[in-house]
């Protein structure tokens, strides 16, 4: 049954993951970007690739301390624990469906400010941009996983589903560099908050259900 539970939270992460990359603000700045600075294929893929990364290393690092947060709760509460992390999964849930935003807006490069400087100030307002806005929709598969599970398992989660995001966002921004843009779903931000918000709210009501033992 646990590794049943494992590869179901791996699931809810790697759709999360891959969703969340195709978020435009995620994919349509670099291309941007490239088309503005006439940027090359192999230019753009490097900066999108360590941009990326970094995006993912800051969801890593705080999946790591949420990881080590819910196992907290396993050790102070015991039988309890998967009843508490449901109820704050259903809180969240809520949260994220009302919030109005979950990222930094990440200018374009044609806006007035970007056209006053160079290219230097494109590339490394594009990776704070990104490595300051973590996949916080991520954060609470990651919490839920290590209080079912451990915190090895919620980690592997979390490096698996971060990597998937750099290959994700990789992939389609280098479509879309190609004029496939077009084709790519027309996401939003409210789309990927109801998203979050089904997939917590499922959790939540498995965890409070005893679903998983």
């Amino acid at each position: 049954m646990t590794e049943t539970n494992f590869f179901w939270f791996l699931s809810v992460g790697i759709v999360t993951a891959v969703f969340h990359a195709l978020l435009p603000n995620h994919w349509l700045p670099f291309v941007a970007a490239a088309r503005y600075h006439k940027w090359t294929t192999p230019q753009l893929l490097r900066f999108t690739l360590v941009t990326a990364s970094a995006h993912a290393a800051t969801t890593i690092g705080l999946g790591v301390l949420v990881g080590l947060l819910g196992e907290g709760v396993v050790h102070l509460l015991h039988e309890s624990s998967a009843k508490v992390a449901g109820i704050i999964l259903l809180m969240l849930a809520v949260v994220f469906l009302l919030s109005p935003r979950l990222h930094r807006h990440i200018h374009h490069p044609e806006c007035e400010h970007c056209q006053d400087g160079s290219q230097i100030f494109t590339l490394v307002g594009l990776f704070v941009a990104m490595a300051l806005s973590p996949c916080v929709v991520l954060l609470p598969i990651f919490f839920a996983a290590a209080v079912r599970l451990s915190w090895l398992k919620a980690f592997v989660i979390a490096i698996v589903s971060s990597l998937l995001t750099v290959a994700s966002i990789v992939t389609v921004v280098l479509l879309a560099n190609k004029g496939w843009e077009k084709f790519l779903p027309q996401l939003s931000e409210r789309h990927e908050r109801f998203l979050a918000a089904v997939l917590m709210a499922i959790l939540g009501v498995s965890l409070l259900s005893g679903l998983w033992h």
